[in-house]
């Protein structure tokens, strides 16, 4: 009976640990939504949960923004974490940035695991295409 007893407890283990695996690529879907609202773009990140168990991590979304004429860059981020459930979509964080037709940017939204190892991400430019014209 102890050695059921002890076969139990060792498979429950090895379950709640495999349940707590490391989130990997597969798992969290990183994605960049973009509404324009006039000479803006509204950037929202999102994050959802590809698998039927509950993921957790963290996230960096990113806004880079650079006048090639003026030589003017800012850099906006915003930083946070999450935990999704099963199968769920969750929006992150929302900006808003100004488009003028000389600039060029440059969206990045980075989920990361427990260890800091990125898991996922997604990346947007505008602009660009001026650019490669120069």
């Amino acid at each position: 009976m102890r050695s059921v007893k002890i076969h139990i407890i060792f498979f429950l283990f090895c379950t709640f640990c495999y349940a707590q695996k490391s989130v990997n690529q597969n798992d969290v879907k990183a994605k960049i939504e973009v509404e324009k609202i006039e000479s803006n773009i509204k950037i929202t990140g999102t994050a959802e949960n590809l698998t039927n168990i509950t993921k957790s991590g963290s996230y960096k979304l990113s806004v880079i923004k650079n006048n090639h004429i003026s030589n003017n860059n800012t850099n906006n981020s915003q930083e946070g974490i999450f935990t999704l459930k099963p199968n769920e979509l969750v929006k992150l964080s929302t900006t808003q940035v100004n488009l003028a037709s000389d600039d060029e940017v440059i969206i990045l939204l980075v989920f990361f695991n427990e260890n800091k190892e990125i898991i996922s991400k997604d990346r947007l430019v505008f602009g660009d295409e001026k650019k490669k014209t120069q």
